[in-house]
């Protein structure tokens, strides 16, 4: 008995001893591999914003042209606002009078107008009768600044991009052809003023202009 027993123990000693040396296996790791970007969303702001389009040096001195030669103007407009009639216009420095054209001629009604007098700078637009046989003279109404404001020849050629792609001659005016981020500009070539203008499916008429014949009292109102 003894001897069974002294045998078993030996033997459990001997087998803790070779478990005990056993390599312990490691469970396998994991490898995480960081997610890169794609070529597409590491784009940078530069490579997504498109650069403005320069302006050649000629077309450029063209459009500024008006900058030394134009100090006032009036022409006659017709665009989509004024449908088959023309209305008049008259602009010196920040200060614009135009005269609708006018479905009713009579102006007897005590809101009877024939002119609209815009401040570029103060931001507002009023109604006014002011010719001869008005019944009722001086102002009307405030308007909104907004819905009463039409774009002139200055703002057209406001422009950020500009290509000459032709020359034309209108109403015995030679004009380049230039294409703008604003339309289609047919541009006097002596005073730097568009003549006409094509722009989203419209096109705009300038005509009978008269350069440096406005008065400050063509624009405000008395």
């Amino acid at each position: 008995m003894n001897k069974r027993y002294l045998t078993f123990l030996l033997f459990t000693v001997a087998l803790i001893f070779i478990l005990s040396c056993s390599p312990i296996q490691e469970a396998p790791k994991t490898t995480i591999t960081p997610k890169t970007e794609s070529s597409t969303s590491t784009k940078t702001q530069a490579e997504t914003t498109q650069s403005t389009a320069e302006i050649s040096a000629d077309v450029k001195e063209l459009l500024n042209k008006h900058k030394t030669k134009v100090s006032s103007i009036y022409y006659k407009y017709r665009g989509p606002e004024t449908g088959s009639n023309f209305h008049e216009f008259y602009i010196k420095g920040n200060k614009i009078k135009y005269k609708p054209s006018l479905e009713i001629k009579t102006l007897d009604q005590p809101g009877s107008y024939d002119a609209i007098f815009i401040d570029k700078v103060a931001k507002t637009a009023q109604s006014y009768c002011t010719a001869a046989y008005c019944a009722y003279k001086g102002k009307k109404a405030d308007l909104s600044y907004a819905t009463a404001y039409i774009s002139t020849v200055f703002d057209w050629i406001d422009v950020t991009s500009a290509e000459k792609v032709g020359e034309e001659v209108i109403n015995s005016r030679n004009t380049w052809k230039i294409e703008t981020n604003k339309g289609i500009l047919w541009v006097d070539t002596f005073y730097g003023i568009p003549l006409k203008i094509e722009s989203g499916g419209k096109t705009y008429k300038f005509e009978q202009l008269a350069v440096n014949s406005v008065t400050d009292a063509d624009v405000v109102p008395s």
